[in-house]
């Protein structure tokens, strides 16, 4: 125990000594101990003599974070093994540290399978030492396990319904044909605040009945779903729900929920074809009641939009937003469609980002609090980086720019990219315009495939030219110098070290630069 001495910051204050609770706790602890003091007590180990609270704190600085049980606490189950003492401590001092339950039936190690067997019994014991605090649950069980671990499983999820009342967070992996196991949480669902549900099939787009049993939920306002359902059959309290994730969501189906969820704050939809459209053709099947109307999605300050899989479905919903189609008169429309949005994320697939710029994106979604802007999955597609100056060029007050390229040893695209993120210089005729001149954090996603341990010059030159444009205040374009530059290879063949010591020169206080592996953050 002495081990964890330099971990226990929380019960020490600014100084170094102990907290005034545990101060608290150990001069009532001491009057207790010369109070009942006497000259024939036996001695005991000194750890037996903490108090009840010093205890429990000690047990929860040794265990890992986070930590779920039952199958991911052995170190919780082997402290109550020490003594009776030390279980009772753990069995009913700690509640909050069995409120974190996760069970995965799909799990092949050896521990989850013979807990298995004995999962009600577990369940039961788990949630018993939980007392009354809110649970947070991780429950996955697919449809291929067998009957005996089937029967298992749907044991411990009736145990888990019967304190659905006390459900703060709950991630839910199991088959459609489950669903209704939940039916008795309907009503009870007073303190749920987060929902990720996930079915199987997961390309499931409705279900054989309404299932309302979440719309009744006050404090419910984060939802993800494997897929989106039907808002006919699959029922959320739309009107307070302020984040939704999809990873299958049509375009259609994207509108209503905006128009649906007026508090809405993020948005995260992976977009896919409509049912039945095998060819990607055909139109969206458009509910009557959501045409020919304008809306102004003054609540969302988050919007992440993939259609990588989907060439064009992206440039589909912004016209399906924006109420605009191909033929019509752009100019006449004037209204912001996303006045306070902050923060938007896009993946295309190549040739699509030229869509974008052909629509008066800037002017018409994106008002001036948009400050961070992510676009992935940009190929080798000269249109592409065309598009993206262009709609780059209608976004004056974005700060953080990630841009993530496959250049495949391409030189044109190279220097394409880095004229774009170039800021003209000084001596430059007349005013030519500035892409992103407030830019302050600049992050590049980078695939150079297996580039040689000897780095070539028009890989690093282009690279190092734009950085240092960047890096320059320019007051008469109002230009912000560059305050961090990072660069992730996308590739494990691409030597990070070659690159690291390639830019080293450009090092210097106040500028922050790094060269790491791997991806940055997902669309």
């Amino acid at each position: 125990m002495s081990k964890q001495s330099s971990q226990l910051v929380p019960m020490q204050d600014s100084n170094g000594e102990p907290s005034r609770e545990i101060q608290s706790v150990l001069m009532r602890h001491h009057s207790e101990q010369t109070i009942n003091s006497s000259d024939t007590d036996t001695p005991c180990p000194l750890i037996h003599q903490f108090p009840v609270e010093i205890l429990a704190r000690i047990f929860f600085e040794c265990l890992p974070d986070p930590m779920s049980v039952p199958f991911d606490c052995a170190q919780l189950w082997n402290l109550g093994r020490i003594c009776s003492r030390w279980r009772s401590v753990i069995c009913l001092e700690m509640p909050l540290t069995w409120s974190t339950i996760k069970i995965n039936f799909r799990s092949s190690t050896a521990r989850a399978a013979r807990l298995s067997r004995h999962s009600a019994e577990i369940m039961r014991v788990c949630i018993q030492r939980t007392r009354e605090c809110p649970l947070t649950i991780a429950y996955t069980c697919a449809s291929d396990v067998g009957a005996t671990a089937r029967d298992d499983w749907l044991r411990c999820l009736d145990s888990l319904v019967a304190v659905s009342e006390r459900w703060k967070s709950i991630d839910f992996f199991i088959p459609i044909t489950v669903l209704s196991r939940l039916l008795p949480a309907k009503g009870r669902l007073k303190s749920l605040e987060v929902l990720n549900l996930s079915l199987e099939p997961q390309n499931a787009r409705s279900l054989p009945r309404a299932v309302d049993i979440f719309e009744d939920a006050p404090k419910l306002t984060r939802v993800t779903m494997s897929s989106h359902l039907s808002l006919d059959t699959f029922r959320l309290p739309w009107k307070q729900i302020i984040e939704y994730r999809t990873k299958l969501m049509e375009v259609w189906n994207c509108v209503e929920v905006l128009h649906h969820a007026p508090h809405l704050r993020a948005l995260h939809a992976k977009l896919e074809r409509a049912r039945g459209n095998i060819s990607g053709d055909t139109a969206s099947p458009y509910p009557d009641h959501l045409d020919h109307k304008t809306f102004s999605y003054e609540s969302l300050t988050s919007l992440s939009i993939n259609g990588l899989m989907r060439p064009g479905y992206e440039h589909e919903l912004s016209l399906r937003l924006l109420q605009v189609s191909s033929d019509s008169d752009k100019a006449n429309v004037t209204q912001i469609l996303f006045p306070s949005l902050t923060n938007f994320r896009l993946a295309t697939s190549s040739g699509s980002l030229i869509n974008f710029a052909a629509l008066p994106l800037a002017g018409s979604c994106f008002g001036s609090l948009l400050t961070k802007v992510t676009i992935r999955s940009v190929f080798d597609a000269l249109a592409d980086y065309s598009g993206a100056k262009d709609f780059l060029l209608g976004l004056p007050m974005v700060r953080q720019l990630t841009f993530g390229v496959c250049f495949h040893h391409n030189r044109d695209v190279v220097h394409i990219l880095y004229e774009i993120l170039s800021l003209p210089s000084s001596s430059d005729s007349g005013r030519p315009l500035v892409v992103l001149p407030k830019l302050e954090v600049l992050v590049l996603d980078i695939d150079y495939d297996n580039m040689d341990l000897l780095m070539p010059s028009w890989v690093i030159d282009p690279l190092k030219k734009m950085i240092r444009s960047r890096r320059t205040k320019d007051f008469v374009r109002r230009c912000v110098p560059l305050q961090k530059f990072h660069l992730y290879l996308a590739s494990w063949e691409t030597p990070r070290e070659s690159f690291a010591k390639g830019l080293q020169d450009l090092t210097e206080e106040g500028f922050e630069i790094r060269v790491l592996r791997g991806l940055f953050a997902q669309v």
